[in-house]
C-alpha cells in the first residue's frame, strides 16, 4: 500500500468514526455508507418531480472506499453493486423508522453512472465547493485506481446526484 493509500484510509476511518456514518442496514456488500441527514441547501427539484426544502430529511451515500480492494469495481459491476444497496435502501424507506426521508444524495465523480440508475444530476451550484469537492474526489480516485498504469490523466468534475424515495422504492421493487 502506498502512502497515498495510508492516507486515505487514515482519513477514511477516523471521518467515519467522528461523524458517525453507519453501513446500509441488511446489507452485505459494504459498498456503500448511508447518513441521515437535513436538508440545508437550496430547493432542488427531481426529475420525478419531487420537491426537496431545505429542513427535509434526505440520505447521503458515501462509498466505503478502505472496502474497495475486496470488491470487483468494474464498471458493470458498480452499476449493479449501486441497484443492490439502492433496493435495500428502499427496504428502509418503506418502514416508520425512516419514512420521513424523502431523497437520497450523492455527490460523485460518477455521475454518468448514477444517472444510468436514474439519478437526477445537478451542478455543484458553488464553484469553490465545486472545486474542493472534485480535487478531493480525484485524489481518492488516484489513491484507489487498481490499475495503477492505466491512469488516463482526465480530471472529472464532481456532481451532485438525487434519486427521489419513490424512485427508490420503484428499484427495490423491481
Amino acid at each position: 500500500m502506498n502512502a497515498l493509500n495510508s492516507i486515505v484510509a487514515f482519513y477514511d476511518r477516523n471521518m467515519v468514526k467522528l461523524l458517525g456514518w453507519k453501513k446500509i442496514p441488511g446489507s452485505d456488500l459494504e459498498f456503500l455508507y448511508l447518513v441521515p441527514k437535513v436538508h440545508r441547501g437550496k430547493t432542488v427539484t427531481i426529475e420525478d418531480g419531487t420537491v426537496i426544502h431545505k429542513g427535509d430529511h434526505i440520505f447521503e451515500i458515501h462509498i466505503i472506499n478502505t472496502n474497495l480492494a475486496n470488491l470487483d469495481t468494474g464498471y458493470g459491476n458498480l452499476f449493479i453493486m449501486l441497484k443492490q444497496e439502492l433496493s435495500q435502501v428502499g427496504v428502509l424507506m418503506q418502514t416508520e423508522e425512516y419514512s420521513m426521508y424523502k431523497a437520497l444524495l450523492s455527490v460523485t465523480l460518477l455521475h454518468k453512472l448514477a444517472r444510468r440508475v436514474g439519478f437526477t444530476v445537478r451542478e455543484i451550484d458553488h464553484p469553490v465547493r465545486r472545486r474542493m469537492v472534485s480535487l478531493g474526489e480525484n485524489i481518492l480516485r488516484s489513491a484507489l485506481r487498481k490499475g495503477k498504469n492505466e491512469k488516463d490523466g482526465k480530471r472529472r468534475i464532481a456532481k451532485e446526484c438525487w434519486i427521489s424515495k419513490t424512485q427508490i422504492i420503484e428499484i427495490s421493487n423491481s
